[in-house]
């Protein structure tokens, strides 16, 4: 049920970033120092560049989050949490929106490149978030 959510919410936003341009009236996020990220009102931004994401390591506080992920390279790619909760390509030069409502530590990556790899650390407990070796998927090239 909780995957339906997200993949709904991703779904809506993923739309409504493309039929619009309006500025939001939020808060632009600030830099939590180490550990990296920005939470403002747990708005995040992540930048993808140079076939890495910047910060690999996000950190907010318990809710739910949304990461503002913009492309700034020349080649497209995804931001895909590790269990396949969420999902969405970002194509060069562009920015997606990605919601999501869990709490503790959780991978990412870039589906298409595999090597691409960051964190999100979201409240207090942990979440147990499987790999793609202990599921037996295989990377999306």
């Amino acid at each position: 049920m909780r995957r339906v959510l997200i993949m709904a919410a991703v779904g809506a936003l993923s739309l409504a970033a493309c039929s619009s341009s309006s500025s939001s009236s939020a808060p632009a996020p600030a830099s939590t120092g180490a550990g990296g990220g920005g939470a403002a009102g747990n708005s995040l931004s992540l930048t993808v560049s140079d076939f890495k994401f910047a910060p690999a390591a996000l950190t907010a506080s318990a809710g739910t989050v949304t990461i503002k992920v913009t492309n700034d390279g020349p080649s497209i790619h995804s931001f895909t949490m590790d269990d396949d909760s969420a999902s969405v390509d970002i194509p060069a030069g562009s920015t997606k929106t990605v919601t999501l409502n869990i709490t503790g530590s959780a991978s990412f990556h870039c589906h298409f490149h595999p090597t691409m790899k960051g964190t999100i650390t979201v409240g207090g407990a942990a979440v147990t978030v499987p790999t793609s070796s202990s599921t037996g998927t295989t990377p999306r090239y």
